[in-house]
């Protein structure tokens, strides 16, 4: 098999192409995706990541939650990973954390992670006794022909500091790149393709955006583990989820739930793509969110002012949480929307919908 999609060099991408033109490219290949064969080019397949074992972040024999409110980001991170009880418990895996962003637009926070945030908990980081830290993200889907394009937007792969933290980018559609991982729970993808630097690395760092999305609904500490697995495969998932026809058309806020070709495959795939990636904890940067449309502006409204970190290794719980700071911000979403996905994340083991489950702790700061 070849190393890299067969046909995408030659295709002419512009600036200014989005997540469905690019998609709609590809549909000349759904066939030979949905059919996709990746174990026959790797060497050998792998058990899935194991994430944190133990409940490391926990309270009363609950998992934490913790969520802050304030303007000053700092002040904020260091009243949450202190009420969290520190970062500590991460070090037992090994002291290289990676912090998997959300790059995959050329445009800036809250549609892709604030570089400057990323420093700064990469900062608690080193501190807490990491010796290694980098942020990273396989984008792919923006543009074929530059892979690195949102990452160029802050300068990210060239931008120096003081702790030695380092962006890089990873390419989707590099075979060499991925190792094939399975797990027999997997329905959708029996076997899935994870990058090599989040499967190698002992400690993974969640950091999504909370955004709306034309086919998922929401972008949050489930979703954005898309950026770590193998293109082909993200690509099949959406022309699954949501047909070949659907993906031609740019207005996202047009579509209904019943249009889409097989949204329920598109669903679970999003929760077997997190239990490949299993981080060992999830930190949201929701002091502005995307709301009435995403993933990209344009399509949805920025919302300033929400002014909230959240931070917990409980994906599911987490995405309840946000869900319910979106219902807040956007009249035409409901938690009932994402049900799909979080019933099959909590069959998984990725946590819990059940909020009496969950330590909560709120403060203002």
């Amino acid at each position: 098999m070849s190393e890299k999609i067969k046909g995408l060099s030659n295709l002419k991408i512009f600036n200014d192409i989005s997540r469905r033109d690019f998609l709609k490219g590809m549909a000349y290949g759904a066939v030979a995706l949905s059919s996709l064969s990746l174990s026959g080019c790797s060497n050998e397949v792998q058990p899935s990541r194991s994430g944190l074992q133990g409940g490391g972040f926990t309270q009363e024999g609950k998992p934490l939650l913790v969520a802050v409110e304030g303007n000053d980001p700092q002040k904020m991170l260091e009243k949450a990973i202190d009420a969290l009880g520190g970062l500590k418990p991460l070090l037992g895996k090994g002291k290289k954390a990676l912090m998997k962003g959300n790059f995959v637009f050329a445009q800036p926070f809250p549609i892709t992670t604030d570089p400057q945030i990323a420093l700064l908990f990469g900062r608690f980081l080193k501190d807490a006794g990491f010796e290694e830290v980098s942020v990273f993200d396989a984008p792919g889907t923006y543009l074929i022909d530059s892979k690195e394009k949102s990452f160029d937007l802050h300068r990210l792969l060239e931008q120096k500091n003081p702790y030695g933290i380092r962006f890089y980018a990873g390419d989707a559609g590099e075979r060499s790149e991925f190792i094939m991982t399975q797990n027999p729970q997997w329905q959708k993808y029996p076997e899935i393709g994870v990058h090599n630097n989040i499967y190698t690395s002992p400690v993974i760092i969640n950091m999504p955006c909370l955004k709306r999305h034309h086919t998922s609904y929401l972008t949050c500490a489930l979703k954005n583990n898309f950026g770590a697995i193998y293109g082909p495969q993200r690509w099949d998932a959406h022309i699954r989820g949501e047909g070949l026809k659907k993906m031609t058309r740019l207005k996202a806020e047009s579509r209904q739930r019943d249009t889409f070709k097989n949204i329920y495959h598109f669903m679970e795939t999003i929760a077997e793509f997190a239990d490949a990636v299993r981080p060992e904890l999830t930190f949201v940067d929701a002091r502005s969110i995307l709301t009435r449309g995403g993933p990209t502006a344009g399509i949805g409204k920025i919302r300033p002012g929400v002014n909230l970190f959240i931070l917990s290794q409980d994906m599911v719980a987490v995405d309840v949480y946000c869900s319910k700071i979106m219902e807040r911000h956007d009249d035409t979403y409901s938690t009932e929307m994402i049900l799909p996905y979080l019933k099959a994340s909590e069959k998984l083991g990725l946590g819990t919908m059940d909020m009496s489950k969950i330590k909560i702790l709120e403060y203002s700061v």
